[in-house]
């Protein structure tokens, strides 16, 4: 919630959303559950657009997409980021898409995901346990590594 608010987000969880909630036009699922996943779905009004973020791996997820899934004409859509669709190719270049990151980068109001100070890359065998488990008291979804020069 407080990444939200940094951002300029209203942020709730999917059991305190208000009755009206269920009617978005795209619904970006990152929570890693399948019930989250249901919960987008839900979300989503007719015709729209469900944007599928969280990483799976090799766990299976069940989805209802019986139900109203097809009568609403809901697309869902993996958000894989390693290649683009053919027809952007040509105007995304890996030149155009590097620069348009950093310049996201840049953005100071980002600065809210990003746990200050950096993490040395020696450090990071003692330090991973607390990074990957959301140290207490972390303000950050990402940490800065600092490889030797």
């Amino acid at each position: 919630a407080a990444t939200a608010a940094a951002l300029g987000l209203d942020f709730a969880l999917a059991d305190a959303l208000p009755p009206n909630a269920g009617d978005r036009d795209v619904v970006i699922h990152a929570s890693g559950s399948g019930a989250g996943a249901a919960a987008a779905l839900a979300l989503a009004g007719d015709e729209a657009l469900v944007v599928e973020a969280s990483w799976h791996g090799d766990r299976p997820v069940t989805l209802p997409l019986g139900e109203a899934f097809h009568a609403r004409r809901l697309t869902l859509r993996s958000s894989q980021v390693g290649a683009l669709p053919v027809e952007k190719r040509p105007r995304w270049t890996f030149a155009r898409r590097l620069g348009v990151a950093l310049k996201l980068c840049a953005d100071p109001a980002l600065d809210c995901l990003v746990e200050p100070g950096d993490l040395a890359f020696g450090d990071l065998p003692e330090a991973l346990p607390n990074v990957l488990g959301a140290a207490a008291g972390a303000s950050g979804l990402c940490y800065r590594v600092v490889y030797p020069a």
